[in-house]
């Protein structure tokens, strides 16, 4: 079967797969964030930075992160899904690319857990946090990759970065050492090729194993709005394309003069229809892949004025996105309310 037939038809099982939001009933937050009215988080604070980002690789991996977003029973990951499907199908690797840039301290995600107990407690609050200037620093030497992560061994302290939300927040219960969380309104930094792109999330859930040392078994979901994905999310997956091609692709008058089975050549086979070796912006937004799942949202959770108002309007406005993780321990000041 050629690249085209399989990228199409794994991207496409694994996007539907977890399911198009339909039915089920309005939610009665009021807000685009979808953070509870009632339930205020109560109790001490225990902190945490993230030491592991799972980026689905393949479809497994995208349903096995997926969560419930639109409470209609089916977990929804669609841009897990894509990923996965070009991982698994075109050779994309994100993974190693977000291990060396998340142990380089390029990016840093923090989270503060206000629980009245760590093993049962109701009203838990998780907020998340960009974080900055890590102590001990992310590496001893910048550039050899083998020294750095030193911030991730479960002693370091950080500053919460200058851009990072204040308020982002999925409120949840613990039960047995483990914390179910949504809808909230969190922020993400997520790695695609040599940046990473910040991912407002909506409908926001949160499933981890929680322990007074660290995070464990986590999945973090939320959505995205179709803005964001034309703003954001597109340039950034067009940039990581054009890595790739530019790393194993040389062209030369019609040949594009990529390395036989190269992940290069392997996205140009499927991106590039007018076969010149560049895959722009506006070609990438035409493709029929690119258009049926990126660009076509699978949840509808926001109502006609733009309020969180899951499946009350019929029209999909949002796409779905999750990832795994884990933290260890770590030491920041909280802003100033919380």
């Amino acid at each position: 079967m050629s690249l085209i037939k399989t990228l199409s038809l794994a991207a496409l099982t694994a996007t539907t797969s977890f399911g198009l939001a339909c039915g089920g009933g309005d939610d009665d937050t009021g807000n685009t964030g979808g953070t509870p009215d009632g339930g205020a988080p109560e109790g001490t604070h225990t902190q945490y930075v993230v030491d592991e980002l799972i980026v689905p690789a393949n479809a497994s991996q995208a349903t096995a992160v997926a969560l419930d977003l639109d409470d209609d029973g089916i977990a929804d990951n669609a841009l897990g899904g894509l990923l996965g499907a070009l991982g698994s199908t075109a050779g994309l690797d994100l993974q190693t690319g977000v291990d060396e840039q998340l142990s380089a301290g390029d990016f840093i995600l923090l989270a503060s857990l206000q629980a009245s107990d760590l093993v049962n407690a109701n009203n838990v609050g998780t907020y998340v946090f960009f974080g900055d200037n890590p102590t001990p620093a992310a590496c001893t030497d910048e550039n050899d990759l083998a020294t750095c992560g030193k911030h991730l061994d479960g002693n370091g302290s950080f500053d919460i970065a200058a851009n990072s939300p204040a308020d982002a927040l999925i409120v949840g219960a613990l039960a047995g050492g483990s914390l179910s969380a949504g809808p909230g309104s969190v922020s993400i930094e997520l790695p695609l090729g040599d940046a990473a792109i910040q991912l407002d999330l909506i409908a926001a859930h949160i499933d981890v194993t929680v322990a007074a040392g660290g995070l464990t078994s986590g999945k973090l979901g939320g959505a995205i709005t179709a803005e964001d994905v034309d703003a954001k999310l597109m340039p950034a997956v067009q940039s990581l394309i054009v890595g790739l091609i530019e790393e194993s692709c040389t062209p030369v008058g019609n040949d594009c003069g990529c390395v036989e089975g190269s992940s290069g050549e392997q996205v140009l086979g499927f991106f590039d229809t007018n076969d010149d070796c560049m895959i722009p912006l506006e070609e990438l937004n035409s493709n029929s892949l690119i258009d049926a799942t990126i660009r076509n949202p699978d949840l509808d959770l926001l109502d006609a004025d733009g309020n969180f108002n899951p499946n009350s309007d019929g029209v999909d406005d949002s796409l779905s996105v999750a990832v795994g993780f884990s933290a260890v321990s770590a030491t920041f000041d909280l802003p100033a309310g919380i």
